[in-house]
C-alpha cells in the first residue's frame, strides 16, 4: 500500500475532485462516501486529510467506524501534525502521556460548576426556610468553587493552546469573557460575605443567583466546542 507522510495526507481533503482520506493508528482510510464528511469538515471541528488517532478517544464513537471504509495506505511515522506548533518539551510530554492532551480540563471543570450551582441552591434554601445553616453551607460551597475555578481556567487555556492552536472562535471568546466575570463574582461575593456575615442586600442575592446561569453558559459553550450541534 502507498505510504503517506503528513503533507501528502493533507492534500486529500475532498477539494478539486480529490477523495477524503483520514489516518488512524498508522492506517489511511478513504471516507469520501461518509455523509458525515460531505461538508469537508466533521462536527465543525475535524479537518479532512488528518491523523485522527489522538481524537478518537474523545469522540462519542470508537475506532470501529473505520471498518466501514477501505484502507488505501499507511501513514509514515513522525511527529503528529497537531503537535508541531508546541515547544519540543511539551511535544515529548504529550507523546509519552497522550491523555494529557484532552483529559485535564474535563477532569477539573466539573468541580466549580457543581460547587457553584450547589452554592446557589443552598442560598435559595436559606431564603425559603430561614435557616442560617443553609446560608453557611452556601458560603462554604462558594469558597470551594472559587478555589476550583482557577484550575479549570488554566487547564482550559492549556487545552485551547494544544488542541485549537489558540484560535479565538466565538465560543472561546465567550468562555474567556464569562470565566473572567465568574472569577470577579466569586472574589467579590467572598470578600463581601466575609466582611459582613449578616449581609442582607438585594445585589448580593442577585449575584449569588447569577452564579448558576454563568456556569451553565460556560458548560454550554464548552459542550459546543467538544460536540457542536450540526445543522
Amino acid at each position: 500500500m502507498k505510504a503517506f507522510n503528513s503533507e501528502e495526507l493533507h492534500s486529500f481533503d475532498g477539494k478539486n475532485g480529490k477523495p477524503i482520506y483520514l489516518a488512524f493508528e498508522g492506517k489511511v482510510y478513504d471516507v469520501s462516501k461518509s455523509p458525515l464528511w460531505s461538508k469537508g469538515i466533521h462536527m465543525n471541528r475535524h479537518q479532512p486529510g488528518r491523523d485522527l488517532t489522538s481524537a478518537i478517544p474523545a469522540a462519542p464513537h470508537g475506532p470501529e467506524v473505520f471498518e466501514r471504509y477501505p484502507q488505501v495506505g499507511v501513514l509514515k511515522k513522525g511527529l503528529p501534525e497537531e503537535l508541531k506548533h508546541l515547544p519540543p518539551l511539551l511535544q515529548n510530554l504529550l507523546q509519552r502521556f497522550p491523555m494529557a492532551r484532552r483529559h485535564p480540563h474535563p477532569m477539573v471543570v466539573h468541580f466549580p460548576i457543581a460547587l457553584l450551582m450547589a452554592s446557589t441552591v443552598f442560598f435559595l434554601l436559606s431564603l425559603i426556610f430561614k435557616n442560617p445553616f443553609f446560608e453557611i453551607t452556601s458560603f462554604h460551597l462558594l469558597i470551594l468553587g472559587a478555589i476550583a475555578s482557577p484550575f479549570a481556567m488554566v487547564t482550559g487555556l492549556l487545552t485551547w493552546w494544544i488542541n485549537y492552536r489558540s484560535k479565538l472562535t466565538l465560543f472561546v471568546k465567550r468562555k474567556i469573557q464569562f470565566s473572567i466575570l465568574l472569577l470577579i463574582f466569586e472574589i467579590f461575593l467572598i470578600l463581601w460575605r466575609s466582611s459582613n456575615p449578616e449581609i442582607f442586600n438585594p445585589l448580593y442575592f442577585i449575584m449569588m443567583i447569577l452564579l448558576t446561569p454563568i456556569v451553565s453558559l460556560l458548560g454550554y459553550y464548552g459542550g459546543q466546542m467538544t460536540f457542536p450541534s450540526e445543522k
